[in-house]
């Protein structure tokens, strides 16, 4: 940990006024990386697969010592199908907007998010207003939050350990909370129609229909193992991401896409995943170009990188992950993260957080 002090004797480096980072970027790259590509949508048969056969073999050929590797098979599939409907949303795949919800709400079934909620919560308003203070519905908590909430002040009288068990635990059920709270936040917006409503309500309604009504008829050990454990590990996936993409950068006054964004890299042994993960983990390149393939989101990053060493923010996950057990989940201020019961403060990145 380091002293606030430290912390905002770094911030003066960075009041300089933020590049055109996507026009310079964008000049120093091929053309081909913005070009429409659909070669992430054949992931989604091959996932599906993955998942009927582990739905066939739960019905047909339960085994109790199966049954977990099997869970964990087709959690990651989950988790993989919402990487590619996270994109399929964005545009870069597909063009045509009904031919885009079709196949992004049928790759985000599992998680039941609708493309109309996706659109206006993520590419709205999480792309637009990333990390700025009470925009950004994706923005950890600050200590106005804190003072308000008494299950953050319990959570925060808990011993550090358990409090990390705690939080990292939740990364199991995160994003369908999220996904929740965010439902609710649109369906009773004052400046939804009664037709975006009833769209945000059936897109919700039907895919928990599918999934946790078709996995039930065909058995509880089907359901349980199927669809409700490999639901616990798509989240967790999904969020292993998302909490480091963004939960170790400062909060924003103006939008700065490489000051409020993490790119993460896989270990050497599971590289591979990279391509499976949509490589979603260039999350720099992703923010600053939402609609290029994310075929080209390392090569985009290197180029970043290349251009801007010292804004651009990049670590491996396993870094990433142990400096958010690490770190307070709070805010103090833009740039730093606070332990309210404790005092103890952490910078962020490019604010005293080293890499």
């Amino acid at each position: 940990m380091i002293s606030v002090a430290s912390i905002q004797s770094t911030e003066s480096k960075h009041s300089s006024s933020i590049p055109n980072y996507r026009k310079i970027v964008r000049q120093a790259l091929p053309e081909s990386y913005f070009k429409t590509d659909y070669t992430p949508l054949l992931w989604i048969p091959f996932h599906f697969a993955i998942i009927c056969l582990g739905l066939w073999l739960l019905k047909s050929h339960f085994q109790p010592l199966l049954a977990l590797p099997i869970a964990l098979v087709i959690g990651h599939s989950f988790g993989c199908l919402g990487f590619i409907a996270h994109d399929i949303a964005h545009g870069g795949t597909i063009k045509s907007i009904p031919l885009r919800d079709l196949l992004s709400g049928i790759a985000f079934s599992p998680f039941a998010i609708g493309p109309m909620l996706w659109r206006k919560w993520h590419n709205g308003e999480h792309h637009t207003h990333t990390q700025v203070q009470g925009v950004d519905p994706d923005h950890l908590f600050t200590l106005e939050h804190y003072e308000r909430s008494p299950i953050l002040q319990f959570l925060y009288r808990l011993h550090p350990l358990l409090r990390n068990l705690v939080i990292f635990g939740s990364f199991t059920y995160r994003m369908s909370q999220q996904m929740m709270r965010m439902f609710f936040a649109y369906m009773f917006a004052r400046n939804i129609t009664v037709m975006e409503r009833l769209t945000i309500f059936f897109q919700l309604a039907l895919p928990v229909a599918f999934w946790a009504g078709g996995t039930l008829a065909l058995g509880s050990q089907v359901f349980w193992w199927g669809y409700f454990f490999p639901l616990l590990v798509g989240n967790t996936l999904v969020i292993a991401y998302i909490a480091t993409n963004h939960f170790l950068n400062p909060l924003a006054d103006e939008r700065d896409v490489l000051a409020t964004s993490l790119s993460v890299t896989l270990p050497k042994w599971l590289g591979w995943l990279d391509s499976l993960h949509s490589h979603f983990g260039a999350h720099v390149a992703h923010h600053l170009f939402p609609q290029a393939s994310p075929r080209f989101g390392r090569q985009i990053d290197a180029k970043i990188k290349e251009l801007f060493p010292d804004r651009y923010h990049e670590m491996p996950l396993t870094r990433a992950l142990k400096l958010l057990w690490d770190t307070p989940w709070v805010y103090d201020g833009k740039t730093a993260l606070k332990d309210p019961q404790s005092g103890k403060s952490s910078g962020t990145l490019g604010h005293g957080l080293e890499h």
